[in-house]
């Protein structure tokens, strides 16, 4: 039934680029009855985009151009895509299903189903449509609605809306955003909640927000919308972050993927852009008003006719057991001329894929499984853990305190608690040391295993932890605690791996999806899902110690300690089961009765084919470049070795081929006061690229194509790194952590490359899966073709002649005092209190020392300008934590407020797609010592002081 419905991944380019760049994919149905491959289709939608594409006569491939809602024209070409993403997600995507008629000599005669379903990844549904076969017989169709707007506003419905903060003194209150009103809504913080009580129930497929008149940086950046039948129970419908609005009062029309019939909506605004207030202008809610359709139908060689049809229902296309219109070998012959359509090498046409389930293993993960007894090298816990065969002992990783600790399960009682601090992340590297990192990529504690051949880390059911070798042999331990022979089999109920059964508990324990990017994690008082080390979209915190069961009822339960029940969440299923993206309870059938997310908010499937594991990455590019050297690690996408050799500066003709030892071994003797060293692989059609200078300036190899890479500085222990993607010579996505900086994280290959890694901290794996290429292990251990780079001459000391801005004279600096630059110099009884309030002592009665800047070449600077000024006057470890700022309104604000700001922002304006990062605010003087000390030692970060408002002195 469903051999007319066809996915094409498609790519866009502007009319004067030869660049082609993903875009959504389209999902199309149209015909009736049989199989109608449409030979064209054009289709315009409700926000005024309008769209034309022909097909291959196989379906294999398709062309076209778009103009989109701006006017903007742009080409698109596609190709059939068979991931089974698309077909999973074809359930929820918007269609129709039409009775229709055709008119013959005057009267209406039946003309069967049409069903009609154009989703090309927009939030705006389509509105008229026009399509042919490769027949010649051609259809076009305009929908009509049921309402008098084709919007279908259903706005006027809404009876009651409260939130929990307005500005009532200003008329700025929350019914504005559904009243024809010019006033807004606004808010004196950066997160609150709206709720619309509608006076019957209605299925919102859309809703509209609009921004309001001021302040961009008050717009919502992230929310999530709910909707309820009673008002109690809410089911989350849409979830949104790094969101904006470009223009004041912007409308942006959102769609709902599931929609249901309900009286009550919920918006919880979860941050802004960066202000401590939000506002809007308004909130519309509408409905698919779509009654059926007009048009005309023509056969070929006859005239055409009236059609018109009535719909009957949203059509959800049925799921074929496998994509239809397939060609034996969709690959081109030359698939190099087609790059986005080369198979990595190690996959061929025909292959199975490889399962990822973490990555390719070796043969030391034969028979694990999350949750077990046991990890073996090259694992990872991030918020999970491992429990004894009997179930009597656990060992868990959380972001809590404490870090790591073994529990026993019987007595409730920690047995043994590492001196570990805060971490994110407990590997088991390659090299055998158990390692714990900090969400910097900063090492914080280990077992000082590395090279003694550990090969697994073992929880016993002695209570021990142990760090074993290929014999079994024990090489390091936590010991053996002194715990009470166990009475009864309470601890047998441990579940473990990624399901829980009835009778099974947790408790201190997790469990983990098969492909490891969602953990369901408790730590006696917290349950939370975790999806990719993040929170996600469900938690419970307790103020006392709990129990999570299934218990033999089928119900889902939270129960204290003395077996009283805390909280019922669901049921009754048969076993709790975690999946990627949630967790889900499920009957005896397999039915699922309750899901912590619906499927529409999950993650996508992982891509194939598989990639090797981060840590077996880094193991290898750290082992080949040398211990405590730094490296850089490149994809240039579609080039040869030879090119990329010439570009990075290597001499023609002085190429080699070899062995990295053989490549040292010519820079020693060619160049014995320094030279870096530059190796390229080809994997397929693109360069592998691997060289010692960390940084390696890759910009200079993308003027005509895209270079993914990696900057790994000398002894950086991650933290410091640099991912980046150039396209066309310019950068499109980086990410680093000094001066931390997310940008980019939604363009099309980095989206999905973040999707398909465990942590966003596995920037090995992030360069590979952006760049589409998967080198096999003899690539990567084979011959190499190289080079040596000149060291380059040390600058001249000597400030050169007509320099733009002279750098900041910070001359007697001392680590931990306040570092206030002033920018205004309007008035100096102002600036005097400043100074008395930042002298006033904090601890002990000792005076406070600040360090003043009052240089006239600053008057009037701009953040950026400043903050640049200071992190060139103080490199490295002598910078502080933050600088502050008295600017104009320090001086002629109440309390004479300081700008406190971050030097972790290096100055350059945040972009649309970047996370929220936290970069300045504003402070009383005399709280600047308490802010800088702690900032220099290290006790606290930056965004531990925003509280949404001005900073005052705590004690």
């Amino acid at each position: 039934m469903s051999d007319d419905l066809f996915a094409f991944r498609l790519w866009r380019r502007a009319p004067d680029s030869a660049k082609w760049l993903p875009a959504s994919r389209l999902l199309m149905r149209v015909g009736g009855g049989g199989s109608m491959a449409p030979a064209h289709l054009s289709w315009g939608t409700e926000d005024g985009a309008q769209s034309l594409v022909g097909f291959s006569p196989d379906m294999a491939s398709c062309y076209g151009h778009r103009r989109t809602t701006s006017g903007d024209v742009v080409e698109v070409r596609g190709e059939l895509d068979d991931r089974a993403e698309h077909w999973e997600g074809a359930a929820g995507a918007r269609g129709y299903e039409f009775d229709t008629e055709v008119q013959d000599a005057g009267s209406w005669h039946p003309a069967g189903r049409l069903w009609l379903l154009i989703d090309d990844g927009g939030e705006a549904p389509v509105r008229w449509a026009v399509w042919g076969d490769q027949s010649g017989n051609t259809c076009s169709i305009a929908l009509r609605s049921l309402s008098p707007s084709s919007k279908a506003d259903v706005s006027d419905l809404v009876s009651v809306v409260w939130a929990d903060a307005e500005h009532r003194d200003a008329g700025e209150v929350a019914r504005n955003l559904v009243d024809a009103s010019a006033n807004k809504w606004f808010a004196p913080h950066s997160r609150a909640s709206l709720e619309f009580q509608l006076t019957q129930p209605v299925a919102v497929d859309r809703y509209v927000l609009t921004s309001a008149d001021d302040a961009p940086d008050r717009d919502p950046a992230a929310w999530t919308l709910r909707g309820s039948v009673d008002g109690h129970v809410w089911r989350t419908l849409d979830i949104r972050s790094g969101q904006s609005f470009a223009e004041r009062h912007q409308s942006r029309m959102l769609r709902i993927a599931e929609p249901g019939p309900y009286g009550h909506y919920r918006l919880d605004i979860t941050g802004n852009n960066g202000s401590p207030h939000l506002q809007l202008q308004a909130v519309r809610f509408l409905t698919d008003g779509s009654g059926g359709f007009v048009g005309s139908r023509q056969r070929a060689g006859r005239a055409p006719v009236p059609y018109r049809g009535i719909r009957v229902a949203q059509a959800v296309p049925d799921m074929p057991a496998k994509p239809p219109h397939i060609p034996a070998n969709p690959l081109p012959e030359d698939a190099s001329a087609h790059p986005s359509r080369t198979r990595s090498p190690l996959s061929t046409p025909g292959s199975s894929p490889s399962p990822r389930a973490r990555g390719s293993r070796p043969s030391e993960w034969e028979g694990w499984r999350p949750g077990g007894p046991w990890l073996p090298s090259g694992g990872r816990l991030s918020m999970e853990s491992l429990t004894s065969p009997s179930g009597r002992f656990t060992v868990l990783h959380s972001v809590y305190e404490p870090s790591l600790a073994v529990r026993d399960n019987v007595t409730r009682a920690r047995v043994w608690v590492s001196d570990s601090p805060g971490s994110s992340l407990v590997c088991l590297g390659p090299d055998g040391d158990l390692v714990a990192w900090d969400h910097h990529g900063n090492r914080v504690w280990s077992t000082g295993t590395g090279w003694l051949g550990v090969r697994r880390l073992e929880m016993r059911d002695s209570g021990e932890l142990a760090l074993t070798g290929a014999d079994g042999g024990v090489v390091w331990s936590s010991g053996i605690p002194q715990a009470p022979a166990a009475a009864g089999a309470g601890h047998l109920t441990a579940a473990r791996g990624s399901a829980m059964r009835r009778g099974e508990s947790l408790h201190g324990q997790s469990l983990t999806s098969g492909d490891g990017s969602t953990v369901l994690f408790h730590d006696g008082h917290a349950v939370r899902i975790m999806v990719k080390g993040q929170t996600s979209h469900w938690d419970r915190f307790y103020d006392q110690e709990t129990v999570l069961a299934l218990d033999d009822d089928g119900f889902l339960r939270s129960r204290a300690l003395d077996g009283a029940v805390v909280e019922q969440i669901a049921g009754p299923g048969a076993e709790l089961v975690v999946v990627r993206g949630g967790a889900e309870l499920r009957d005896d059938a397999g039915a699922v009765v309750w899901a912590s997310a619906g499927r529409s908010t999950r993650l996508a499937p992982v891509r194939e084919p598989a990639m090797p594991q981060n840590e077996v990455l880094a193991a290898w590019f750290g082992a080949l470049a040398g211990k405590g050297t730094g490296y850089c690690v490149a994809v240039v996408k579609e080039s040869t070795p030879l090119e990329v050799l010439r570009r990075t500066g290597v001499p023609p003709g002085s190429e080699v081929r070899g062995t990295w030892r053989r490549l040292e071994r010519l820079r020693d003797a060619a160049h014995p006061d320094g030279g870096k060293v530059v190796a390229v692989i080809a994997v397929g059609p693109d360069v592998l690229l691997v060289s010692d200078d960390s940084a390696l300036p890759v910009a200079a190899l993308a003027p005509s194509t895209s270079v993914v890479s990696l900057h790994r500085p000398c002894e950086g222990g991650g933290f410091g790194e640099t991912f980046s993607l150039h396209q066309e010579g310019r950068i499109v996505s980086e990410f680093r952590d000094d001066p931390r900086r997310r940008k980019g994280a939604k363009v099309g290959e980095v989206a999905a490359a973040l999707d398909d890694i465990a942590h966003e901290l596995h920037r090995h794996e992030l360069v590979f899966r952006t760049a589409g290429v998967v080198p096999s292990a003899a690539q990567l251990g084979g011959p190499l073709l190289g080079g040596v780079l000149a060291p380059l001459r040390s600058p001249s000391a000597a400030p050169t002649a007509g320099s733009a801005e002279p750098l900041l004279a910070v001359e007697g600096y001392e680590d931990l005092n306040p570092l206030v630059i002033r920018t205004d110099f309007t008035d100096e009884d102002a600036w005097g209190r400043v100074v008395e309030e930042l002298r006033v002592p904090w601890v002990d009665d000792d005076p406070v020392e600040p360090h003043l800047i009052c240089d006239p070449r600053y008057a009037d600077a701009p953040t950026e300008l400043v903050l640049q000024a200071v992190r060139a006057a103080l490199p490295g470890p002598s910078l502080p934590g933050a600088v502050f700022i008295a600017d104009d309104t320090t001086m002629r604000g109440t309390g004479h407020p300081l700008l406190a700001v971050s030097t972790e922002w290096d100055g350059e304006p945040f972009e649309e797609d970047e996370e929220e990062f936290v970069t300045q605010f504003r402070l009383l003087p005399d709280t600047a010592v308490e802010i800088s000390t702690n900032l220099d030692l290290g006790n606290m970060d930056f965004e531990d002081f925003v509280d949404g408002g001005l900073y005052e002195r705590r004690w």
